[in-house]
């Protein structure tokens, strides 16, 4: 396995930052209009260097050479950060610096050097008491009586892995039994493990907690070996993240395919399996989380060199892969939203690998910055309105959860896709 990249590790590639701030923004090419110009939601909201993408590698080589020290001020403008990625799309336009890994190295040098904020203590103490980071009591296989489902795979090579906020919380619930509804209609066949599905533990990740997300990295891992799941169907797009962004850089998946549910649900609608059929009038804008974005590339381990060449040109020996966030999980969703007759899709200004996150990406909130969160999502359902939106469209609970606390400022609700198609399909 590769392991968890450290400042040492990521130092050579990062020190090729020319300071040109373009981790801040959109590319050029890629802005509309100048009101939602910026990619950056820390940046956006606390007008610092040291609050965007550029700012943080400075920040982590300073303190790599010992120009610099971690302290409670660091700390802040460490954590001040949603980890949405937008910066490192932004970078790779014309780069290949590593700069959101370089965030993840600097939070576990951080987590290392002071520990954790005092709501992330919180959120590790309830890892370790039930096994989840949710604040909300119940079983992980509660939802399996409603659904009307045993636990098990029952003969089935496809595991549906619901995740922690899907199985737990009280208000998702109505989604997760209309994707199982959908799935049913479908004819896919599945197992679920219920109380036996481990978290993979990504919450702990984002706080800088590597030692604790290895631990339910290799629960997980286990987990689905022991399934002999060929297949893995992601509910939350947090889960299709550390599935296949994050823990097989410490534990072997090597043979299991991970997508997320959108992908199969367009698949089945292109198969004619599910037929929209109730028409659904909305002019619809689709936001495109982050992890089901340009987050969800799949870990690609690289062993080589880096070597200059004529005595300047960087070159790396074999060429080392890069994820520049293109093979996002972009065109299925807007494809079910176009299937649903009555449905217009608007697009936002920033969408896809330059999308602008909800606010809800990493520890921010739990960090106690909420009014940044709060900040952010506002500012993303402005765009929404700007662009002509009756409705918002989303894929991921916590955007939902985000979006939604902004709907009411500017009158626009927010809505699973899932819930959408669902209405569509069943009726």
């Amino acid at each position: 396995m590769a392991g968890h990249k450290t400042i040492q590790d990521l130092y050579p590639i990062n020190s090729k930052c020319p300071r040109c701030s373009l981790c801040k923004f959109p590319p050029m090419v890629k802005v509309e209009k100048k009101e939602f110009s910026i990619i950056c939601p820390s940046y956006r909201e606390y007008k610092f260097h040291s609050h965007s993408g550029g700012g943080r590698v400075v920040m982590a080589m300073a303190y790599f050479e010992g120009r610099g020290e971690l302290t409670e001020e660091t700390r802040d403008a460490i954590f001040q950060c949603t980890l949405c990625g937008g910066c490192d799309m932004a970078c790779k336009y014309s780069s290949d610096i590593e700069i959101l890994e370089m965030m993840y190295a600097l939070r576990a040098e951080s987590y290392k050097r002071l520990g954790p904020l005092p709501g992330q203590r919180e959120v590790l103490d309830r890892y370790d008491k039930v096994g989840h980071p949710i604040f909300e009591d119940g079983g992980k296989g509660d939802w399996l009586k409603d659904a009307g489902l045993k636990p098990g795979m029952n003969g089935s090579g496809t595991l549906l892995f619901i995740g922690d906020r899907y199985s737990i919380l009280k208000g998702r619930r109505k989604t997760l039994l209309n994707l199982v509804e959908l799935l049913k209609r479908g004819d896919v066949q599945f197992g679920a493990l219920g109380d036996d599905e481990p978290t993979t533990g990504r919450m702990a990740l984002d706080i800088g907690d590597q030692e604790r997300f290895d631990k339910y990295a290799k629960s997980a891992a286990e987990a689905i070996r022991r399934s002999r799941a060929t297949k893995v169907i992601c509910a939350d797009v947090e889960d299709l993240n550390a599935l296949r962004a994050h823990i097989p850089k410490v534990e072997d998946l090597s043979g299991v395919e991970v997508v997320h549910s959108i992908d199969v649900l367009d698949g089945l609608i292109m198969r004619k399996k599910l037929k929209p059929k109730k028409r659904l009038d909305a002019k619809i804008a689709y936001h495109d989380p982050c992890s089901l974005g340009r987050l969800s590339e799949p870990f690609k381990p690289w062993n080589g060199q880096m070597k200059k060449i004529m005595g300047q040109l960087v070159i790396y020996d074999p060429p080392r892969p890069v994820n520049r966030g293109t093979l996002g999980c972009y065109e299925p969703p807007r494809r079910i939203l176009n299937s649903i007759p009555g449905i217009e899709l608007v697009e936002f200004y920033r969408r896809k690998e330059y999308a602008f996150c909800c606010g809800g990406e990493g520890m921010a909130y739990s960090a106690g910055y909420h009014d940044f969160v709060n900040n952010t999502a506002l500012h993303r359902m402005e765009e929404a309105r700007d662009v002509g939106a009756e409705m918002v469209a989303t894929a991921c609970p916590n955007c939902i959860s985000n979006l939604g606390w902004a709907s009411d400022k500017v009158s626009i609700p927010v809505k699973d896709i899932i819930d959408l198609l669902a209405e569509s399909v069943l009726g």
